[in-house]
């Protein structure tokens, strides 16, 4: 699991309080009238909007809402013998002493961490080293963090060298050698090469340039020798599906098990994004799926899914989606960046970004009882501004987890992700988490550290057992709406150590609306929670999410209350002095960097007034315009 973290540290910029640790920062820039000194501690996790927050907060609810919210390994996929560094942090800053986190490896002999890791009195987490041995195949390791009752758990991978190294360019072709003077066209190496040169345990480099078609993959590898699938360091590598004429057709189609795709560009170029489909003259999705993935264990590290139909078309199992960026998919139809479903084990759906789709964000949904919605873990990832691309009459949100009468979602876990809607959206485009949709019937979701701002934030509807803590929720209208199953015993949900905002906040409970305390006391939830009238959250807050897979990369998050021209970031939690670095604005991800340097310490300015983006493809509906300057998210990754 990758989760929130934070260290404090002192800046001096005047007027700005700086978490950071070496995987994730979050910086709170306040509005208040300042000590001399110029900074203060805030609560970082549970943020503060000003400093009202953090002065009516009681030292009982502190102590009873401490917790682990945060143990981030990066990177989490290591060659062996390279080094890699973990991180722990707490909801809030450690009391008078320390706090001591024991460490415990499931893994044997190939890593060796310590046994323990204390967090300073006044902060908010601290790191170790991690040192991994050379393997020769992948292991697959769990490594525990504990404090008091909780504990949380992630999972580092140690990777063998290549097998085999194989490449495949636009210009290639099935008669070639599969090397980098004779590659193979894609096509050809797909299907593990014309002779089954590819094997498990190999890797596949794509070079820049643009594959047009539609691409089956039968490529398979095995848990602990799968086969990846990546381009080229430094090149634009795009699977462009525009020249097929054929609506079922994916861009790329998925069918072998353990294989991970890395870096790449999905997209479709044709213009046409017309509701009706030109084959059928029906208003139906046509446009394909930048993905259809029709195996179990397959990886999405770092790609872009851009004017598709779907982003990714996926209901297999223990699919991990990491670090993606998907936009502009759908047809002028309420298609979505992800449709997932999940039935054996967990699907991963982490750290990637994703807004302005026709649709929905994440759309995990079931829509026939031969779809399930069990074992979710959807944590890290920005949806914001989705369904935008399209007319106001196709109702849309950003995450949405739920299914039919007769399919009940279970093991769901939402957290530390980041959600945002303009205010001015149309109310069918206001729409920010869903969980529950038709079946009154779902078991269990936890629903920790989550930040949503919209004017319908949240929708609980139907569950057994609910665990939601540690959320920050800003709305013009309604906190939030709860539906309790038939006959549930409250004792079911954790409910506290909350923060919601609002020009006057109001809670529905089963359809009746109530302020605060009425909601607290009808449903005995958030004792130690906080409800502030406020038209307008005060100050900036920015956080950052390191890539799990590639070290340097990461995504910045900003909330700029204040509507600064620009705010400084502190990268020395991601980047080391003398690192070549560039960031991009994910909502013009193919302009020109907004910044490239050498990192020298010292904090780096992100401009805010922006307006420039990348523009859909095609007769859109809507053409988005910028968040910017209230939000905006950006890609850090290394220079080449």
């Amino acid at each position: 699991m990758i989760l929130i973290s934070c260290l404090t540290r002192h800046s001096k910029l005047a007027g700005l309080t700086v978490c950071a640790l070496p995987l994730l920062v979050i910086a709170t820039l306040l509005s208040s009238n300042w000590h001399d000194a110029g900074f203060t501690n805030a609560l970082l996790a549970d943020p503060a909007v000003n400093e009202s927050i953090e002065s009516r907060r009681s030292p009982v609810s502190v102590a009873g809402g401490q917790t682990i919210t945060s143990f981030i390994i990066s990177p989490a996929a290591v060659p062996g013998g390279r080094p890699s560094t973990g991180t722990i942090s707490l909801r809030y800053p450690a009391s008078a002493g320390g706090i001591l986190i024991a460490l415990q490896n499931s893994g044997g002999s190939d890593v060796t961490i310590p046994s323990q890791v204390v967090i300073p009195e006044g902060k908010s987490g601290a790191s170790f080293s991690i040192t991994t041995k050379t393997v020769k195949t992948l292991v697959a390791l769990s490594l525990s963090a504990t404090y008091q009752t909780a504990i949380a758990t992630n999972s580092l991978t140690i990777l063998p060298a290549p097998k085999g190294q194989w490449f495949a360019s636009p210009g290639g072709s099935p008669t070639g050698q599969g090397t980098q003077n004779s590659p193979w066209d894609l096509a050809t190496a797909l299907a593990h090469g014309p002779n089954r040169e590819i094997r498990p345990g190999d890797t596949v480099w794509l070079r820049g340039g643009r594959y047009a078609g539609s691409y089956l993959s039968t490529l398979s590898g095995t848990e602990k020798e799968p086969i990846m699938v990546r381009g080229f360091p430094g090149e634009r590598v795009i699977i462009d599906k525009a020249t097929i004429n054929d609506e079922k057709q994916p861009a790329l189609k998925v069918k072998g098990s353990w294989v991970w795709f890395w870096g790449i560009e999905i997209t479709n170029s044709n213009s046409n994004r017309q509701r009706n489909s030109p084959y059928t003259g029906r208003d139906q999705p046509w446009r394909g799926s930048g993905a259809d993935v029709y195996a179990p264990n397959v990886k999405f590290i770092n790609m872009i899914f851009h004017d598709n139909g779907q982003g990714i078309w996926d209901k297999q199992d223990m699919t991990e989606v990491h670090g993606c960026l998907f936009f502009y998919n759908g047809n002028n139809k309420r298609e979505h960046g992800l449709y997932i479903g999940n039935a054996v084990g967990t699907k991963y759906i982490t750290d990637n970004v994703l807004f302005d789709q026709g649709g929905y964000g994440i759309l995990a949904h079931s829509d026939s009882s031969s779809s399930s919605q069990r074992g979710l873990h959807i944590e890290g990832n920005v949806s914001f501004n989705n369904g935008i691309l399209t007319g106001d009459d196709q109702t849309t949100g950003n995450l949405q987890v739920g299914g039919v009468r007769g399919v009940a979602a279970e093991r769901v876990v939402i957290k530390n992700n980041y959600i945002y809607n303009p205010a001015g959206n149309a109310a069918s485009k206001n729409n920010g988490i869903r969980l529950g949709y038709d079946d009154t019937n779902n078991k269990d979701v936890k629903l920790h550290d989550n930040y949503i701002v919209s004017r319908v934030p949240l929708l609980i509807w139907w569950w057994q057992k609910v665990d939601f803590q540690g959320n920050t929720i800003y709305s013009a209208g309604e906190s939030l709406n709860v539906k309790f199953p038939a006959g549930i015993n409250r004792s079911n949900y954790r409910w506290d150590f909350n923060t919601y905002l609002s020009p006057e906040p109001a809670f529905a409970n089963d359809s009746a609306m109530s302020g605060f305390a009425r909601w607290r006391q009808q449903t005995g939830f958030d004792n130690h929670s906080q409800a502030l009238a406020t038209r307008r959250p005060a100050g900036v807050q920015i956080f950052i999410r390191p890539n799990k897979y590639e070290a340097g990369r990461a995504h910045i998050i900003v909330y700029n209350w204040d509507l600064r021209d620009q705010v400084a970031v502190d990268l020395s939690s991601i980047l080391s002095p003398g690192a070549n670095f560039e960031i991009r604005d994910a909502q013009n991800y193919f302009g020109d960097a907004l910044v490239q340097t050498t990192y020298r310490g010292g904090p780096v300015f992100l401009p805010m007034k922006l307006s420039r983006m990348t523009l859909p493809v095609g007769n859109v509906e809507r053409v988005p315009r910028h968040t910017a300057p209230e939000f905006a998210v950006f890609v850090l990754q290394p220079s080449h």
